[in-house]
């Protein structure tokens, strides 16, 4: 890191720290309108408890003081918010305004999951117990408690936090996050058996501060809900709250109208081809630049020969491998390792590509592991696909992305590591386990699917249309995505956005969808209500 980086890193962490001292005027119109509409859910004798992770996202912080409310007004219950990171005294000075959002909706207590000297003492027992049987990566993958499955989170906290590809297992940090990881599991464990824990609310069911909890929860028969501004979700089991969804998507489909159905097929139709004709932020707000841009017809990117062509898209290494369950590799280093292997056994023409605004270092990871496999050829990551598909690009390698929907629109073969939101749909491949997905790679020249253009539009929409409840807190959630990635709002800005459409009425039917989702037990509220 040059002197330059390390001025600009010293100077965002001072920005952030003296931000923390001064409340905006957004968080201030929020906090008075939280004091005004939930004054009367305080309980001043409550039976029970209502976890709430404590974070600092305004969108979440908006479904999560109606949900919490409502679920407390349900049980008779109290707020408190919990912590994994959240710093005591005089760390604690920094939160005051987090802080003032979260008592302004009830909150009554906000906790860390600090142990006590018991707890101490068995973390390190159960932590001695652990290391001695970790041998490989997929030990600590594997890791359980009380056979509650915490490897998993402890896996991704690593690649998280430390920013790191894969695990390493010569490390310290890896072994401070699995000792972390037990610390974790051991307090809610024992808060749980003491304590009257009615519900879970968090904003995911990833890493080691939200996952471990929601795991204890699925354990204990506490319900464990992710409710935002775009949509309601109830999760009973590891992954539940997107898996079983992509698998329904025909079925969700197949109970609209037809005239619906039409209707709906022409609009990803307009979509689709808006994002493919180069446009940025279609329906996917967090993608600054295209990866359809008009192609560089002066300069030839892949070889002229007749060998099949493959293209393997690769991910963001830390973010969440595992964010769908399923996936055949334990993480995307372990994938791209696995396809440089395969590499060395075929005669086709390898090429990998990143995404067009990748995280910093990821450039640098992609090149030491192609280093090793020499048939890969490394294609710059701002080149157009349009491109590569004029070149004959034949078939794509990908994890799970959004080119298994885009590229298939264009004719190409594509390939995934395991489940997927495509997974319904028979325009990309799935396989499903690593010898049907070895076996796919080893014979390409075998591989060709007839691929319905209607079913890539089908899948579109209910993807980036049906499964978001437009209206649910906001007058369009859409419409508010939209225009923030265009303005470049920071995200505080949501708190006007909502508070300058909110009224008595539109208050009443947030809660009443809130709690017939809450009563039905149903798995999710979407665009069209509540679904299972």
């Amino acid at each position: 890191m040059d002197l330059f980086q390390k001025f600009n890193r010293v100077y965002a962490k001072a920005k952030h720290y003296c931000s923390s001292f001064v409340i905006d005027p957004h968080s201030l119109r929020f906090i008075r309108y939280n004091k005004s509409i939930w004054r009367d859910y305080k309980n001043k004798n409550p039976q029970g408890i209502v976890l709430f992770y404590y974070f600092d996202i305004p969108s979440a912080l908006i479904s999560g003081s109606y949900f919490t409310n409502l679920l407390v007004k349900k049980h008779n219950a109290q707020i408190v918010a919990f912590s994994s990171t959240r710093k005591g005294f005089p760390w604690g000075i920094f939160y005051w305004k987090r802080d003032m959002v979260y008592r302004s909706f009830n909150t009554q207590k906000i906790i860390g999951t600090v142990l006590d000297r018991s707890q101490e003492l068995r973390k390190q027992h159960i932590y001695q117990d652990i290391i001695k049987g970790i041998k490989t990566k997929k030990d600590v993958y594997d890791i359980k408690v009380d056979g509650v499955w915490i490897g998993v989170d402890i896996y991704e906290t690593y690649l998280r936090i430390c920013r790191k590809p894969t695990v390493d297992l010569d490390d310290p940090r890896l072994f401070r996050m699995i000792k972390e990881g037990v610390g974790i599991y051991l307090f809610w464990r024992d808060y749980v058996a003491k304590n009257q824990v009615k519900a879970i609310v968090v904003s995911h069911d990833a890493y080691i501060y939200e996952n471990i909890l929601c795991k204890i929860g699925y354990k204990n028969n506490i319900p464990v809900y992710m409710p935002n501004i775009r949509g309601l979700w109830f999760a009973k089991t590891v992954y539940s709250a997107t898996n079983p969804l992509f698998k329904n998507y025909r079925a969700m489909f197949r109970r609209l109208s037809l005239q619906e159905q039409a209707k709906s097929l022409e609009l990803a139709k307009c979509q689709l081809q808006r994002r493919l004709a180069g446009e940025t932020g279609v329906d996917m707000a967090y993608s600054l630049k295209s990866a359809f841009s008009l192609p560089n017809k002066s300069e030839q990117v892949l070889r002229k020969s007749d060998k099949i062509k493959v293209l393997i898209c690769s991910h963001c290494f830390y973010d969440n491998p595992q964010a769908y369950g399923e996936m055949l590799f334990i993480d995307f280093y372990d994938w791209l390792c696995f396809l440089g292997k395969i590499s060395q056994e075929t005669d086709y023409d390898w090429y990998i590509k990143m995404h067009p605004d990748p995280l910093p270092g990821t450039d640098q990871i992609i090149r030491e592991i192609i280093a090793k496999y020499p048939k890969i050829t490394f294609i710059p990551p701002e080149t157009s696909h349009l491109q590569l598909v004029s070149e004959g690009i034949n078939f794509v390698l990908t994890a799970y992305g959004s080119v298994g929907h885009e590229l298939a629109m264009l004719g190409v073969q594509v390939i995934n590591a395991g489940y997927n939101p495509h997974s319904a749909y028979d325009f990309n491949w799935h396989p499903q386990s690593l010898a049907e997905y070895e076996n796919y790679l080893l014979h390409l020249d075998q591989l060709k699917k007839e691929i319905s253009k209607e079913d890539v539009y089908e899948f579109y929409y209910m993807h980036y249309y049906y499964t978001i409840a437009d209206g649910l807190f906001l007058k369009s959630y859409r419409q508010y995505i939209t225009e923030s990635t265009k303005n470049q709002e920071p995200g505080i800005v949501v708190y006007e956005h909502f508070l300058k459409d909110i009224n008595r009425q539109k208050h009443q039917e947030i809660c009443t969808s809130l709690l017939q989702f809450i009563e039905s037990g149903k798995n999710y509220y979407l665009s069209r209500g509540l679904e299972n």
